[in-house]
């Protein structure tokens, strides 16, 4: 009759492999609520802006959400569904410098709009494919994003040159985190 050898463990590896099962309890519930969270629409607070398209000196308002912080950077336009005319999404930075966009999980297309620290349109891109990891560049340093419906900045004749009227007023739906 055939008997299983006997099995000796070393109680350092079983002690090991005891800490790292509480590691492993641990992390997996902090990792399953980081990816809530990048999933959860940030708050963003609410603006109505103005835009001038070069050669006209009438501007055209926009209602836009303004994306201030790093977390409502990355989740942008994400699983939103179509924008109302003159509307979108109006990224702030706090410096100049080549921009870098991408339209994973974003379902529609958009036309992105690079402006410099002055208000003034430097690069343009124009009708961006939905749902993409393309990177799409600015090309040249800009401070303020606007991501309006694609086909959009055409439409109203916004091109280089168009004017970003500053500053940006916050008008309503501030986030908590920024009130005072």
């Amino acid at each position: 009759m055939w008997r299983p050898a006997e099995v000796r463990v070393d109680p350092s590896l079983l002690a090991r492999l005891q800490r790292l099962v509480v590691v492993l309890l641990i992390l997996i519930p902090a990792s399953a609520q980081a990816a809530d969270e990048l999933m959860q629409v940030p708050d963003y607070a609410l603006a109505q802006i103005q835009l001038t398209p070069a050669n006209s000196a009438t501007p055209f308002n926009f209602s836009v959400k303004l994306a201030v912080t790093t977390s409502q950077h990355a989740h942008g336009l994400m699983f939103s569904p179509a924008l109302p005319a003159k509307s979108g999404m109006l990224f702030l930075f706090e410096d100049m410098k080549p921009r870098t966009f991408w339209m994973k999980n974003t379902p529609i297309a958009l036309d992105i709009l690079f402006f410099d620290d002055s208000g003034k349109l430097v690069s343009l891109i124009s009708n961006a494919k939905p749902n993409t990891l393309t990177l799409l560049h600015s090309r040249v340093a800009a401070r303020y994003v606007l991501e309006i419906g694609g086909l959009e900045a055409s439409r109203l004749n916004i091109k280089i040159g168009s004017r970003l009227h500053l500053p940006i007023v916050i008008s309503d739906n501030e986030p908590q985190s920024r009130k005072k």
